[in-house]
C-alpha cells in the first residue's frame, strides 16, 4: 500500500499538516518502512542533501549541545547561589556577634566590603541625632533626598547605574570612577529607617535585570539587628 493511499488521499499528495498530523501518530511509521530511511533526503544547511538518519544525527547533537549549555548554566546559578548563602551567613553572625549599635553597623560595613566585594558602602538613616560609627544620619524628608523619592516610596532594592544626583548626594562629588553601579537596599518597611547604598567600579556588577531576592533578606537582617537590643540607640 503507498503512503498516499495509507493517508487516505489517493488522488493527490498529502498536505504537510496531514503527514506531519500521521507520523504524530504513528512514530513506528520508519521502523515498518525502512527502505525510505535511506532514500529520503533532506537539505543541509551547506547546500546538499542528507539522509534522514543524518539529518536525526544531527538535530540530535544540536540538541545535546543546547541541553549541555543549560547544564552549566544551571551549575554556574548554583554555585552564585551557594556563594550568596555563604556571604548572608558572614553577615549573619557578624550582626549576632554586635554588643551594641556601633557594631551591628560597623559590622554591616565591614561584611559588605569584605565578603561582598563592596568598593563604596553608605549607610543612611533617617534621623538626625548626630553621627554614629560608619552611619550617615539624614532627616527622611531632607530635600537632599528627593533624587530617591521613587526608591523611598517604593521601599524595594534597586540595582543599576544611580542618577549624577543620587552619586553625588551618596558618594560626593570626588565620586568620578568610583561607582559605575549601585544596590540601594532599604532599611525597615517602606525604607522607614534608612538605606544602604553598596558601590561597585564596575558599571555591569548591579543591573536591573538581576534578581533582589537576596537584597531583600539582607535588608530584613539589616533592619531586624538595627531594632533589636544591640541595634537600638542607648
Amino acid at each position: 500500500m503507498s503512503t498516499e493511499r495509507q493517508l487516505g488521499n489517493t488522488s493527490e499528495l498529502p498536505e504537510e499538516d496531514a503527514v506531519i498530523e500521521y507520523l504524530h501518530a504513528h512514530p513506528d511509521f520508519f521502523e515498518r518502512h525502512p527502505e525510505l530511511v535511506t532514500r529520503l533526503r533532506v537539505p543541509h544547511d551547506s547546500g546538499e542533501a542528507v539522509s534522514l538518519v543524518e539529518k536525526q544525527v544531527s538535530v540530535l547533537r544540536q540538541q545535546n549541545r543546547q541541553l549541555e549549555r543549560r547544564l552549566v548554566d544551571l551549575v554556574d546559578v548554583a554555585r552564585n547561589n551557594d556563594g550568596l548563602v555563604d556571604r548572608m551567613h558572614q553577615l549573619a553572625l557578624a550582626l549576632v556577634a554586635a554588643q551594641d549599635r556601633h557594631e551591628v553597623l560597623a559590622g554591616i560595613d565591614s561584611v559588605l566590603r569584605e565578603h561582598f566585594g563592596a568598593d563604596e558602602v553608605v549607610i543612611c538613616l533617617f534621623d538626625t541625632d548626630g553621627e554614629e560609627g560608619p552611619a550617615r544620619r539624614v532627616a527622611r524628608d531632607d530635600p537632599e533626598l528627593a533624587p530617591f523619592r521613587n526608591f523611598l516610596s517604593g521601599g524595594r532594592p534597586q540595582l543599576g547605574r544611580l542618577s549624577d544626583d543620587q552619586l553625588r548626594v551618596l558618594f560626593g562629588e570626588d565620586r568620578e570612577g568610583r561607582v559605575g553601579s549601585a544596590a540601594l537596599l532599604p532599611i525597615g518597611p517602606g525604607a522607614r529607617d534608612g538605606m544602604i547604598a553598596v558601590g561597585s567600579r564596575h558599571k555591569d556588577r548591579f543591573s536591573p535585570n538581576q534578581g533582589t531576592v537576596f537584597l531583600e533578606r539582607m535588608a530584613e537582617l539589616v533592619a531586624t539587628a538595627l531594632s533589636g537590643p544591640h541595634g537600638k540607640r542607648r
